[in-house]
């Protein structure tokens, strides 16, 4: 009987390295390693704000191509909007899930905003939508 090729991730808090990439440049990840130990079948981070963003910054309508995405409130607030939800306002320990393109934007968010983020697969294209005219 073969083993399987066994990978396991290890990320701790004491290492803290955060990088500021991705869409949205008010914001820093901290990568949990999901992606290295399913063959970038799932994806985990963290985020967290580098500063308040306010209501009239802008926050430009978009979706994920992907599978599966959860977000998870760890600190904070954030204003946002889905596709079917509307707009709503998260706090610590509120939590989002869903699957497919669902049209998103968010609106603003506390200074401390943390949330954590897992989603199938790791890497996935974000496309941008043009706001309904008035």
């Amino acid at each position: 009987m073969t083993k399987p090729n066994v990978k396991v991730a290890l990320s701790r808090a004491s290492d803290n390295k955060w990088e500021n990439k991705g869409l949205r440049s008010f914001l820093e990840y901290r990568d949990l390693g999901a992606a290295v130990a399913t063959d970038g079948r799932f994806g985990a981070n963290i985020a967290r704000a580098i500063h308040a963003k306010k209501a009239t910054d802008h926050a430009a309508l978009h979706y994920h191509t992907l599978g599966f995405h959860f977000t998870f409130i760890l600190r904070g607030w954030m204003r946002t909007y889905y596709e079917g939800l509307g707009e709503v306002i998260l706090q610590a320990g509120d939590c989002v899930t869903y699957a497919g393109e669902v049209v998103q934007s968010h609106t603003e968010h506390s200074e401390d905003f943390e949330v954590l983020q897992i989603t199938m697969p790791a890497d996935f294209p974000t496309v941008q939508v043009e706001s309904p005219k008035p």
